[in-house]
């Protein structure tokens, strides 16, 4: 089980390496894929508790005219370009890979003893896989994250390491965390683009209203949401969300319509943003799936409001936004507050 998760990321690493140069080789037609990091923390809230860091690398790849285009995938490729819903013409693909890791910990970090009234000690370190087919339109994405909760996932170490390079305190509770637990999250999610024009040149807005659930031990929940954006040269993408600790859906790539104009654009917009979910599981809140651990009453709807800025230059996108988020457990005393940052370099 330990070596499980490094076996799985130097798989993927090596899988993005051979699609990139794959990309390189083919001229015709462009070819772009995308790197993005994510980070978010509490910080930007002025807090240091509860979802308190999340980070994320991922790689989407080239646009695809199948799945089995995509090297990695082996003969998944051409399985899943047989199925009539994800194989249906009219769509261009993608397939993205991810790394991530998440942390959660109580208000009181500097009490040692086990805080039942307060949410659990929890880290979840991840790999995913996603599948993304789209059209000017409308997005699909299949992901399926696969990974670690509990000790394995480092996030105690990631932690004091952070705090101890910041001269800041260092949260002691850490041996109350939830038991190490292989976590398994199953997300698809539909994003629909609203938009008044075709040509994003000059000013202009969209709307992009999305529907998701997910399953697995991590997360059994459903959720619907919207992001509307208003600003100069929007990019042709379906946004940019918050990190989820479940579903992370992979980055947003712009359509082969408007891949090569946009390089070239300096564009900036604004974006407000909601979401409600209705919870069934979350590993975070419920403990262990598997044997006894801390756990709290989770709250059966939690919703998200985030406002932020988005700045496009060229093959580069630079995102920031503030996320209030309802309270997710029974005695919870007020709402999450976090900033969430994404850096994207499309080639």
């Amino acid at each position: 089980m330990k070596q499980l998760l490094p076996i799985l990321c130097s798989t993927l690493f090596a899988s993005c390496l051979t699609s990139v140069h794959a990309a390189e080789a083919s001229t015709d037609p462009p070819q772009h894929g995308t790197f993005s990091f994510y980070f978010e923390n509490d910080i930007f809230g002025g807090t240091d508790q509860r979802y308190t860091n999340g980070v994320r690398l991922s790689w989407t790849s080239p646009r695809l005219a199948h799945f089995a285009d995509e090297e990695t995938l082996g003969r998944l490729g051409s399985v899943l370009d047989d199925m009539p819903w994800i194989g249906a013409s009219g769509f261009e693909r993608n397939v993205a890979f991810t790394l991530g890791q998440a942390m959660y910990t109580p208000t009181d970090i500097l009490r040692t003893d086990l805080i039942t009234e307060d949410r659990p000690y929890a880290g979840w370190l991840y790999a995913g896989l996603g599948l993304i087919w789209k059209n000017g339109t409308e997005k699909n994405s299949l992901v399926l994250n696969i990974g670690v909760v509990g000790p394995w996932s480092y996030a105690q170490e990631t932690q004091r390491l952070v705090h101890e390079a910041k001269n800041i305190i260092t949260p002691r509770g850490w041996d109350n965390q939830l038991h190490n637990e292989l976590g398994v999250a199953l997300a698809y999610e539909h994003v629909w683009r609203l938009r008044p024009a075709r040509d994003n040149s000059g000013w202009d807005w969209d709307l992009l209203p999305y529907a998701g659930a997910t399953v697995g031990n991590v997360a059994i929940n459903a959720r619907l949401g919207a992001e509307v954006r208003l600003g100069w040269n929007l990019p042709d993408d379906f946004g940019t969300a918050a990190i989820d600790p479940a579903t992370t859906t992979p980055a947003p790539v712009e359509s082969v319509g408007s891949a090569k104009l946009w390089r070239h654009k300096l564009g900036a917009h604004v974006f407000l943003r909601a979401e409600g979910r209705a919870v069934a599981h979350d590993i975070f809140l419920d403990g262990n799936t598997f044997g006894n651990s801390h756990s709290v009453d989770k709250e059966p709807f939690v919703g998200d409001l985030a406002a932020g800025v988005s700045i496009n230059w060229k093959n580069t996108v630079l995102t920031y936004s503030y996320v209030m988020r309802s309270k997710e457990f029974k005695g919870q005393e007020d709402e999450q507050l976090f900033g969430s940052l994404t850096l994207g370099w499309t080639f």
